[in-house]
């Protein structure tokens, strides 16, 4: 007899399951593209559109991210904007009426390139159904070929850096570590050569930054 009643439970709950269709759609799409500039930062939203009178509760988990250097990015749902791309959540109930959101917000630091972002989400009614969410984020220095023949020729000797070929556009200098954060920042006037403060033998990134330009590049410090 308990056999009997596992086995009709089970059908019972596979009934229940396969019952539910999938009663929202992702508004764009569920992909989205965005191109900007080196510390502009972009906001990419995909709308789970609710078009029924039920009420809906997504789940949602990382699948993947692709990021280069010194990117920053956090994901928000309706319940909640989080402080970076955390691994999974749960939406707050969606209600007749309503929709729900996944957005990413994200600002390309440093490194030109391009960024993918991938989430998974599922509806508790219709768990089997799962979507996979997409954002992409393409990012260049801005006008830094456009506007300078030849781009800045930089160089350190000992623990002084050596700005050549520099245009007045650039107004100011940060140096940041492996890791991204920030190690050391000036305001740029007309002097060639900055004394650099003592910082640990290792891969920096420079940043030249300008009203209408950014210039980024790898440099080493040695002992």
């Amino acid at each position: 007899m308990v056999k009997t009643w596992f086995i009709l439970l089970a059908i019972s709950s596979a009934s229940y399951s396969c019952c539910y269709s999938q009663n929202y759609y992702h508004s764009p799409n569920d992909t989205l593209t965005a191109n900007t500039s080196l510390d502009a930062q972009v906001t990419m939203n995909i709308t789970q559109i609710h078009p029924n009178n039920d009420t809906l509760h997504f789940n949602w988990n990382k699948l993947e991210v692709i990021m280069p250097f010194g990117w920053e990015a956090n994901i928000c749902d309706n319940s909640f904007c989080y402080t970076s791309l955390v691994d999974f959540g749960t939406t707050l109930p969606v209600l007749p009426g309503d929709d729900a959101l996944m957005l990413i917000h994200c600002t390309p630091h440093i490194t030109e390139g391009t960024a993918i972002i991938r989430y998974t989400i599922s509806e508790e009614n219709t768990l089997l159904q799962v979507d996979t969410l997409t954002w992409i984020i393409n990012a260049t220095a801005l006008g830094i070929n456009s506007l300078t023949s030849t781009e800045p020729y930089v160089w350190v000797y000992k623990n002084q850096l050596h700005l050549e070929e520099l245009t007045d556009d650039f107004r100011k200098l940060i140096i940041y570590n492996s890791i991204g954060q920030v190690e050391y920042q000036t305001e740029l006037n007309t002097e060639k050569i900055i004394l650099l403060p003592l910082l640990t033998p290792s891969i920096y990134f420079i940043k030249l930054v300008g009203e209408t330009s950014v210039f980024s590049q790898k440099i080493t410090l040695s002992e």
